[in-house]
């Protein structure tokens, strides 16, 4: 832990331009890294209400650094290091939430997490699709939290909800598990069945959960019925109070779309995770009987066939990572990584999927390029040893 911290003024940091030290709360928990630029007022408003510090070996560098001139915004922002900033902030909200003393900050903490998640969707929603996308070190648990929250994001705003509401959804999904937060690090691991015990914790953890935020201040009812009602279904199906049609929250239908998705795109030891096309047309079965047809319709648009940090197969044998989405879903922007004799590229080449020779073939399993994992993350500027 970080022992030399010093407070940051407002002086210390400048709207539009890339931080000149890496920003840590105040037990040296880091929350940005230097180098990130804070493009939104409210961001920069909320780090310096919250109390933001800076380690004294950085002092010189913000002595020299630091202008009190705001730079114009640049034109893009990376929302893939954005995300990348707030992943260890979750993982430590769900270590500590339990914590009275942590208490205090907590739904703060929430909030901050839940804001990066909606303004990296603001400056580059392909840039965000491919963070997650492309993250299989991190913990489940907080993966799969921050893409359900993005995908609410997404679809929230294509359905015409408020910046403010979509902002609540997001929380609810950054949160629908925590009332199994103690066992789900065990329940990511396990290969043998359920317990009878743990099979007793899944279905009640929306409550569960519901009622711990309850108990930390929490009284959005948005926000609680959304985390109690993401496991029901429109047939009746769900858990835990098997509600259905109209006696579900429109709120807990996007999650529990979002929620779908996200958990059959990750890996589990007791099953490979399906490639994004397999689980959207499972999303298009489900339509309409256990989820909200038009939700899932419309995250299936937002999301496209190919997401961005998808890997797909070339009709000349290449390997390439899909980049951004374009108009015709079919044929994103990609960039190919392996040869087709199977050799890495050390630099990417864009590919025009378009081209009869640069045709998607097919989508293949990540699990088989984690090797190649700096080259491709290299491509929105965030290489990782």
């Amino acid at each position: 832990m970080l022992t030399d911290l010093l407070k940051v003024n407002s002086g210390d940091m400048s709207l539009g331009q890339p931080l000149p030290f890496s920003v840590y709360d105040q037990n040296g928990v880091l929350l940005l890294k230097a180098g990130i630029v804070i493009g939104l007022p409210r961001q920069m408003e909320r780090l310096l209400a919250g109390g933001v510090f800076y380690s004294q070996a950085e002092a010189g560098v913000v002595r020299r650094t630091a202008s009190t001139t705001p730079l114009p915004l640049p034109e893009s922002i990376n929302a893939f290091e954005m995300l990348e900033s707030v992943k260890a902030r979750l993982y430590r909200i769900f270590i500590n939430f339990r914590n009275p003393n942590y208490h205090k900050e907590v739904l703060s903490s929430i909030e901050d997490v839940a804001l990066t998640v909606q303004e990296a969707c603001q400056y580059d929603t392909d840039s965000a699709l491919a963070s997650l996308h492309l993250d299989y070190d991190s913990s489940y648990s907080v993966v799969h939290h921050l893409q359900a929250g993005l995908l609410c994001e997404l679809v929230g705003k294509r359905l015409g909800i408020k910046e403010a509401g979509r902002l609540t959804l997001i929380k609810a999904a950054i949160t629908h598990d925590i009332g199994l937060n103690d066992i789900q690090d065990t329940l990511d691991r396990q290969m043998a069945p359920l317990s009878e015990l743990q099979k007793a914790r899944i279905q009640s953890h929306p409550g569960d959960s519901a009622r711990i935020l309850g108990e930390l201040g929490v009284t959005d009812r948005v926000w609680l019925d959304a985390v109690l009602q993401h496991h029901e279904r429109i047939d009746g199906s769900g858990y835990p109070g098997q509600c259905a049609g109209d006696a579900i929250t429109p709120a807990a239908r996007i999650l529990a779309v979002a929620d779908i998705y996200s958990a059959m795109v990750r890996d589990r030891p007791y099953r490979k995770a399906m490639v994004s096309k397999e689980a959207m047309r499972q999303l298009l079965i489900d339509q309409g009987k256990t989820t909200d047809a038009r939700v899932a319709q419309i995250m299936i648009k937002e999301v496209g066939v190919f997401p961005p940090g998808t890997i797909v197969k070339l009709a000349n044998g290449e390997v390439a990572v899909v980049k951004e989405r374009s108009d015709n879903a079919t044929t994103p922007v990609v960039y190919a990584f392996m040869r087709p004799d199977d050799m890495p590229r050390l630099s990417p080449a864009r590919r025009e999927t378009g081209l009869a020779q640069y045709r998607i073939e097919g989508m293949m399993p990540f699990s088989r390029y984690k090797g190649c994992m700096s080259i491709i993350r290299g491509l929105w500027g965030a290489g990782k040893a």
